[in-house]
């Protein structure tokens, strides 16, 4: 049985939409961490700070943007790495269309999340920076999810 072919810098990676998405997605995802753990709405502060403020906070950090983050950072480095092409036979594109809806899916219930939070907390003009983050940030998972579907071969041709 042969290997696939070896893993090489994808010299293309430039060239595609999804591609600048995925970076730009990347991008919101470090300004969406940072902002929901400086400045997460929260019942006892009026104030942004350092801290963890309630469960939902950590909640957020983890399993929304943490873990949508390395899902993006993993996708990026496979597809600059080759590894798209050296693993064909297992459709890594199909994987990549699976994920984004799963991510898009997770960055909606973030927002719903964070807007229930910020409806809770009393009232302060930073509190909304966490949110339109998170909101600039399912905006763009949106936009490739409508992408991945307007697709009409998975392979990504």
């Amino acid at each position: 049985m042969t290997d696939g072919p070896p893993l090489m810098l994808n010299r293309a990676f430039f060239e595609r939409k999804e591609n600048f998405l995925k970076i730009l997605q990347l991008i919101f995802g470090f300004i969406n961490i940072f902002t929901n753990y400086w400045c997460y709405p929260n019942p006892h502060f009026v104030y942004c700070g350092e801290r963890y403020f309630t469960s939902s906070q950590v909640f957020q950090l983890v399993v929304f943007n943490g873990f949508c983050l390395f899902l993006t950072l993993s996708m990026i480095l496979a597809n600059i790495a080759g590894a798209y092409d050296a693993f064909y036979k297992t459709n890594p594109y199909l994987l990549e269309r699976y994920l984004v809806f799963l991510q898009t899916f997770l960055y909606t219930v973030a927002c719903i999340t964070l807007i229930v939070d910020y409806e809770n907390s009393p009232y302060a003009k930073a509190f909304t920076v966490p949110l339109i983050s998170t909101t600039f940030t399912l905006l763009a998972y949106v936009i490739d999810t409508t992408m991945q579907c307007r697709r009409k071969n998975p392979l990504g041709h």
